[in-house]
């Protein structure tokens, strides 16, 4: 009988201690302060064409306009304090879209937002890749990306160096909601130092579409997490319905 006891004294002042601080629970869910919305450019040209663009300045295909709108419409529910970008014409037509749409009258850019530079891979094909700078980089790239460098592009470490400074300056803002607007590499590089995991290879094991929605959530003591990821469900939804469809916070 004395063992029950304790135990249910022990319980209880668990529980106490939960109510207190409910992210400290396992299984229970992360208690959000700030929100952060990565949203993915529209689609271009040479995505259509899978070719690599890096910090080539492709312009959005009419199609990616349209996403962007799309995309504005979706977070047109969300209360947003600001809008962030990537200074390459992709984001930035994204980004100035989704600030129309959605009443911002200003898109804020950010230079550690720009695509990792790809040097001689830019308007290349994967097979053309392999062709012309042999299979074996490129195999060595695509199974750890953070530490492979592309023919004459940007060094790896400096893409993780100025990952780690671009998150450092997202967990600073103290704005309730930030739409921050880039590329499908940077991005992946990102997410490592943002959610405070070892630089590790996640390029080829993250799907992150064009005008494609995911949200971290920041927590009372300033730490990120993944909410949700990928989100593209207003890229296949009739247009006068898309503000029908809730962010899933």
């Amino acid at each position: 009988m004395k063992e029950t006891n304790a135990v249910s004294i022990n319980y209880n002042s668990l529980t106490e201690k939960n109510k207190k601080d409910p992210q400290e629970t396992p299984g229970l869910s992360l208690v959000i302060k700030r929100k952060i919305t990565l949203v993915r450019h529209g689609i271009t040209e040479w995505n259509k064409k899978f070719r690599y663009q890096g910090i080539t300045d492709v312009p959005l295909a009419a199609e990616g306009e349209e996403q962007a709108k799309r995309a504005a419409m979706r977070l047109s529910c969300e209360s947003v304090d600001r809008v962030i970008s990537s200074p390459l014409g992709r984001s930035m037509k994204t980004a100035s879209i989704i600030a129309e749409i959605i009443g911002k009258n200003s898109v804020e850019t950010w230079d550690e937002l720009r695509e990792v530079d790809f040097g001689e891979w830019e308007g290349l094909t994967v097979p053309q890749i392999k062709e012309r700078f042999g299979e074996d980089l490129f195999e060595r790239w695509k199974s750890s990306q953070v530490d492979v460098t592309a023919t004459n592009g940007e060094d790896a470490d400096i893409v993780y160096r100025r990952a780690e400074a671009c998150a450092a300056r997202i967990l600073a803002l103290k704005d309730e909601h930030v739409v921050v607007v880039g590329h499908g590499a940077l991005f992946r590089t990102l997410l490592l130092p943002l959610i405070k995991i070892q630089r590790v290879n996640v390029f080829w094991r993250m799907k992150m579409d064009n005008c494609s929605l995911s949200g971290i959530g920041i927590d009372k003591k300033n730490r990120a997490f993944i909410v949700f990821f990928n989100d593209t469900l207003h890229l296949r939804t009739n247009m006068d319905c898309i503000k029908d469809i809730p962010l899933p916070w």
